[in-house]
Parts: C-alpha cells; sequence; structure tokens
C-alpha cells in the first residue's frame, strides 16, 4: 500500500514536537504518513540562506525508504511562518510536494515572480485564512488566491469568519480529503 505523506511545518517560535499533535489524531485516523519538522534556524528560512529545504529533503528521504510514500499524494502544510516557507520550498520546481496548503501564512508577489511557471500550473493548492488574523491581513490572502489562479495554480481559498491567528485543526480532515482526490 502507497501512504499519502503530510509534512507539517510549525509557526515561528514553535517547533515540529509541539505542531506535531496538531495534526496527528487526522493523519493517523486516515492512513497518512506524518512528519512534523522543527526549522534549522529560529523560524523557517525566509529570508537569507535556504537551510531548510535541503533538510526537508533529508528528512522526506528518510522517510521514503522506510514507508511506501504515495508519490501523488504528498501535502505541504505549515501554520503563520510554516505555512509562508510552504510557499517558498513548495513553488521550486524541484519540489516533491505534490499538494500545497498554506494556513494562516503570508505572500510576497515577488514569490509568485521567483516560482516556477510551469510548477504552478495545475498545482494543488489549499489555502486557508481567517478574517480576524491581526499578523498576516486576510486582504494578503484573497489577492494571494487571485494571483496563484491566474498563474494557473489549481487554487482552493477557504476564509474562515472567525478564526485569527491561529491554527484551524477543523480543517485537516478537508484537506486530506482534499489531498486524497475528494473536493
Amino acid at each position: 500500500r502507497a501512504w499519502p505523506l503530510v509534512m507539517a511545518l510549525h509557526g515561528g517560535s514553535g517547533n515540529g514536537r509541539g505542531f506535531l499533535w496538531s495534526w496527528l489524531r487526522d493523519a493517523r485516523s486516515r492512513g497518512a504518513v506524518l512528519i512534523a519538522p522543527t526549522a534549522t534556524g529560529s523560524t523557517w528560512a525566509l529570508m537569507g540562506e535556504d537551510t531548510d529545504t535541503p533538510n526537508l529533503e533529508r528528512i522526506l528521504d528518510a522517510v521514503r525508504s522506510r514507508w511506501n510514500v504515495d508519490p501523488a499524494r504528498m501535502l505541504l502544510t505549515g501554520m503563520s511562518d510554516g505555512g509562508t516557507f510552504c510557499y517558498v520550498t513548495g513553488l521550486e520546481s524541484a519540489s516533491p510536494f505534490t499538494h500545497v496548503a498554506p494556513v494562516a501564512a503570508t505572500f510576497h508577489p515577488l514569490m509568485a515572480e521567483m516560482a516556477d511557471a510551469e510548477r504552478l500550473r495545475g498545482l494543488p493548492i489549499h489555502i486557508v485564512h481567517g478574517t480576524l488574523d491581526w499578523m498576516f491581513p486576510v486582504q494578503v490572502a484573497r489577492q494571494t488566491s487571485e494571483m496563484l489562479a491566474a498563474a494557473g495554480a489549481n487554487v482552493i481559498y477557504r476564509e474562515l469568519d472567525d478564526l485569527s491567528h491561529c491554527y484551524p485543526r477543523e480543517m485537516n480532515a478537508p484537506m486530506l480529503q482534499w489531498l486524497n482526490g475528494g473536493a
């Protein structure tokens, strides 16, 4: 059996051990391999040298050497800085992830210019953002959704009316259903 994979990236000042609990129940109950790594620095490599992408690749290689991971169902998700890093590494042409799901993240227009146009075409992206987010305004998430869709990505945008800048565990099940080919 080939297993779906979820790599879940913590927010700034967090760590993988803590963020693991945001996903563990849903991943286990739906038969997904879960990886919750910790950034190599104080947060994900959003500026300067990217030491995190090679580290994520090493972790992914180690997991794939032990488990039969479905290469068509590999989700990269994250909260806040982790969600923003999903854009940074998930939009690279060499990214192994088939699905990208940033939560409460921000997106700079330069990221779209740096993204591989071929990679964006048809890439499943599931954006979740709260209207009450005080750190990354919801307007940025709306614009990001439109910009990525215009670039050819297959975007699902979910805006949660009562969500501030926090992780909505109730979105895990819909994201896993989406990863597994459901709507």
